[in-house]
């Protein structure tokens, strides 16, 4: 492999590293402005994995994170039945019973005599709401408008640094 093809490979290994560090801070900030933090599930589920140029000048980059997260950020999400209750039931014991003002079936500031009941009654109370509200989900973009401008720094970045060590590998060869 010649000088001038590990060159940019090495700049190709740069720029992706870079970018992919910048990608996940970029994501990172928007999740927290779209205030999807709630659990914070989905800003520690952010990933990233860069596989360095080959041969071939072809390096790779892939993004990770939650499913749902993908899902917040779509527009027309509509259901036409209840969210599973098991899903909801977990979501409501890792927020935690205290965050809730009100248990269903019973008056303000009351609570029932088990944890595992009003985990239950406040799980159906939010299933049933969101099926007859037509679960229309208020989309908040975090990802696709965040990712997909930074393409183009990237793209500027890799050129910028490809046309100047393409400059020095010619005037170098003139010298000759």
């Amino acid at each position: 492999m010649s000088e001038f093809s590990a060159d940019f490979q090495r700049i190709l290994d740069e720029e992706l590293g870079n970018y992919a560090a910048r990608a996940l801070a970029e994501l990172a900030a928007a999740i927290q402005q779209q205030g999807l933090v709630f659990t914070e599930e989905l800003l520690q589920s952010l990933r990233s994995e860069v596989v360095a140029a080959s041969a071939r000048h072809v390096a790779s980059m892939g993004l990770a994170f939650a499913e749902y997260g993908r899902i917040r950020d779509m527009k027309g999400t509509n259901r036409s039945k209840a969210p599973p209750l098991e899903a909801i039931e977990a979501y409501v014991a890792k927020v935690g019973v205290d965050k809730f003002n009100y248990v269903p079936g019973y008056r303000y500031g009351q609570f029932p005599l088990t944890k595992a009941v009003a985990i239950n009654r406040i799980a159906w109370g939010i299933a049933r709401a969101k099926l007859r509200d037509n679960s229309q989900v208020r989309p908040r973009p975090w990802f696709a408008k965040t990712f997909y401008s930074s393409i183009n720094r990237f793209i500027d970045a890799v050129t910028t640094r490809y046309a100047a060590q393409t400059g020095q590998h010619i005037a170098a060869s003139i010298r000759l």
